[in-house]
């Protein structure tokens, strides 16, 4: 009886690791493991009295699962206003893309408009920081800053 129930459940495992291959997947192919990750970076300006300072700071928020990226979710924000000499004046540029068909990686450029100014004063200079994450399907990324 032993060896019959062994010889049965041998060929009902046969039988599935057929049906699995018929129906276009590896026998041995288990669901991919998605995982969420973060990163949030800022670009600082030295401030009018160069005691405090202005970071603009840009956080995105994404999954993987070591074939593609997905649910990316990203946004910009004052970190520190200068003692609020930072006049954020909106993004400029604020694009997400991927590469292809296949989404490996995906691409984020966020690039913002921020005046210092003086209150009754008035604004004396402007910046446009720009950053570009290269967001990968195992978890890292790249990260370009430009002032």
């Amino acid at each position: 009886m032993q060896v019959l129930r062994k010889a049965v459940l041998a060929a009902s495992a046969t039988v599935a690791l057929a049906a699995t291959a018929s129906a276009g997947q590896p026998a041995s192919a288990a669901p991919a493991k998605t995982s969420c990750t973060f990163a949030d970076r800022y670009i600082s300006y030295p401030s009018t009295t160069h005691a405090t300072a202005v970071k603009w700071a840009v956080r995105v928020d994404w999954c993987y699962d070591g074939k593609t990226v997905s649910n990316i979710r990203h946004y910009d924000y004052l970190k520190e206003d200068g003692g609020g000499v930072a006049d954020y004046q909106g993004l400029i540029q604020n694009q997400l893309s991927y590469p292809g068909s296949a989404h490996y990686e995906a691409t984020l450029v966020k690039q913002a408009k921020i005046a210092l100014c003086v209150f009754k004063i008035g604004c004396y200079r402007t910046y446009y920081p720009l950053e570009r994450f290269v967001l990968g399907n195992n978890g890292s990324y790249r990260l370009e800053q430009r002032k």
